[in-house]
């Protein structure tokens, strides 16, 4: 097995933010898709509950919860897209958790890796039903119950997979 570190290459030539150390659960690093995958979306499902989790190795569950959640109702959504991502043959893409997201930050943004912006990222979390996290890039602050983080809000996405 082919051992990577923190801002290495993925296999899906994306940029690797996590290692948890071994492999459980079919995974044991997460790769952020490289710069030119990134967009802008609204998270949807305004006035629902949908319940994710925070932590690390949620999002992809968060992700088809989300996908299924929305169903054909709503199209173009942060997580939809982020679950029919294919690039370079890999099509496991899911929509990072508030834990994932902040890793990215944390890993990544801050130390001049990976392409991100200044901006306002969305996570996979849920925080009630009108509110989801995400996390400003420029501070590293995360907004869970105030108007920045509204499901109606257009922010940046990028998409992560396991692997």
């Amino acid at each position: 097995m082919i051992s990577h570190q923190i801002g290495d290459t993925g296999p899906a030539g994306g940029i690797v933010f996590y290692d948890k150390g071994d492999d459980t659960d079919g995974w044991r690093y997460l790769e952020a898709a490289p710069e030119d995958t990134e967009f802008d979306a609204e998270w949807g499902a305004d006035d629902y509950e949908v319940y994710t989790q925070t932590g690390v190795g949620t999002g992809k569950e968060n992700t088809q919860i989300i996908v299924y959640f929305l169903g054909n109702d709503e199209t173009g959504r942060a997580a939809q897209i982020c679950d029919s991502l294919s690039f370079n043959g890999f099509t496991d893409w899911f929509l990072p958790s508030k834990d994932e997201l902040n890793l990215m930050y944390t890993n990544l943004k801050v130390n001049g890796l990976g392409g991100f912006s200044n901006r306002q990222y969305w996570s996979s979390s849920s925080f009630d039903s009108l509110n989801v996290w995400s996390q400003r890039f420029s501070s590293g602050f995360q907004f869970g119950d105030n108007n920045d983080s509204r499901k109606y809000n257009s922010y940046a996405v990028r998409a992560v997979r396991a692997f």
